[in-house]
């Protein structure tokens, strides 16, 4: 299955296989496939392909802790040593991927996409594109990608349902559900796609039409990668959830969404924010926070994202020691004090005031937690993660205020 068009540029470096394997790489990426890793290999047999070896960085960078930095950076060398030869096309490639590296986000998100407006065909570029919009929280970004990808590529299997969560984020919740449902019409594996209709009905407090589609979907997921499978799992006990049946959530979680790579920063934030919002529920989580604030203690230096901190910070705040969390905290202070101008809401207006919210909440002191809170509220929307992802922060506050004697409700993150 060929995902570029005839109009993609030409690669160069590699051998006969160089273009296949990019090819492969492609429809995994978009289709959120358990081989990603494949192309590692055939970057490793390219040295002089700049762009096997910058996606091959790409991938460690998206495991989005320090520890895919220091794998990427061997292939950042060799992509960069490869650009001697290489076309214009493959050079912007490679300055969006080392923008992402100096963490830039912004910077490789601008970059990513001026590249998939030029050369519309480079579907890689447009999901790196959305990838940064999302964590970014750049909702306008997101789905002018989408749209882009639909005006070049519409029919293709993993196209609809970039633009489904696109339009999803930006409330467009018919256009969501209609691109989704295509979506799955062309391709029933589409797993984004499935995640993307999951969204518009927990948005819509469809909860019982959720549980139905995520049913209808799961056996789907065991032949995708990790990321997508359990993230689709943490949404599926988001709805059961909702109806208050807290032992099949518990049962999804330690099923699906705890324990096949701990290591993971994405499973240890899906972790922590479902035992989050079981206590907010009132149910005890039990000893089910000690394995996840253990990983959260690992990434007290990271810093990547803010979304991500404070739910590493919760699980310390869960389990941990005060020193540690006053630590972890001052680190934090440390970050938002280096950020730039565009990331200044993200880091201080946003992530400072709710995690100093979230700890006091912790420790149940909730009227601070409540002023806390409600400082970061107007901004939450920065930090990256989706709308059904930082509900968590508004069910927060609504708790604190519920228990201080304040007015209940909030304003919405998203």
């Amino acid at each position: 299955m060929i995902f570029f068009e005839s109009s993609f540029p030409a690669m160069t470096g590699g051998d006969a296989g160089a273009l296949p394997a990019y090819d492969h790489y492609c429809a995994q990426l978009l289709g959120y496939g358990p081989k990603l890793r494949d192309l590692f290999a055939a970057a490793d047999a390219a040295p002089d392909c700049a762009l096997l070896n910058a996606n091959a960085a790409c991938l460690h960078l998206a495991f989005e802790g320090r520890e895919g930095w220091d794998h990427a950076a061997p292939y950042l060398v060799k992509a960069g040593k490869a650009l001697v030869h290489a076309s214009d096309h493959e050079r912007r490639f490679c300055d969006a991927v080392a923008a992402w590296s100096r963490r830039d986000f912004p910077g490789a998100l601008s970059r990513f996409e001026a590249l998939a407006m030029e050369w519309p065909a480079d579907l890689v570029a447009i999901k790196w594109g959305q990838y940064h919009a999302f964590n970014l929280g750049d909702q306008a970004a997101l789905l002018r990608l989408g749209q882009l990808a639909i005006e070049h590529h519409a029919g293709k299997p993993y196209i609809h349902g970039l633009l489904a969560f696109a339009l999803e984020q930006s409330h467009d919740l018919r256009g969501a559900e209609r691109e989704a449902r295509h979506a799955v019409e062309v391709a029933i594996d589409d797993a984004w796609a499935h995640h993307a209709l999951a969204h518009v009905m927990e948005t819509e407090g469809r909860v019982q039409d959720g549980v139905k589609w995520m049913a209808h979907c799961a056996h789907i997921w065991d032949a995708k990668g990790t990321f997508i499978r359990e993230h689709n799992w943490w949404h599926t006990a988001l709805f059961h959830l909702a109806l208050g049946n807290e032992a099949q959530v518990f049962e999804i979680f330690d099923d699906h969404l705890w324990g096949e790579w701990p290591e993971f920063p994405q499973e240890q934030i899906g972790a922590a924010s479902m035992l989050w919002r079981l206590e907010l529920q009132g149910f005890d989580a039990g000893e089910r926070w000690q394995p996840v604030a253990d990983q959260a203690r690992t990434r007290k230096g990271d810093h990547l994202f803010p979304f991500h901190d404070l739910h590493y910070l919760f699980a310390l705040a869960r389990c941990g020691r005060d020193g540690e969390i006053e630590e972890f905290i001052r680190s934090l202070e440390n970050r938002a004090s280096q950020c730039c101008e565009s990331t200044s809401a993200a880091w201080q207006r946003a992530a400072l005031p709710a995690a100093q919210g979230i700890v006091a909440f912790a420790r149940g002191d909730k009227e601070l937690a409540a002023e806390y809170l409600a400082t970061a509220m107007p901004y939450l929307e920065k930090i990256g993660g989706s709308h059904a992802q930082r509900a968590i922060f508004t069910q927060t506050l609504e708790a604190a205020r519920s228990r201080t004697g304040a007015l209940k409700g909030s304003n919405s993150a998203g």
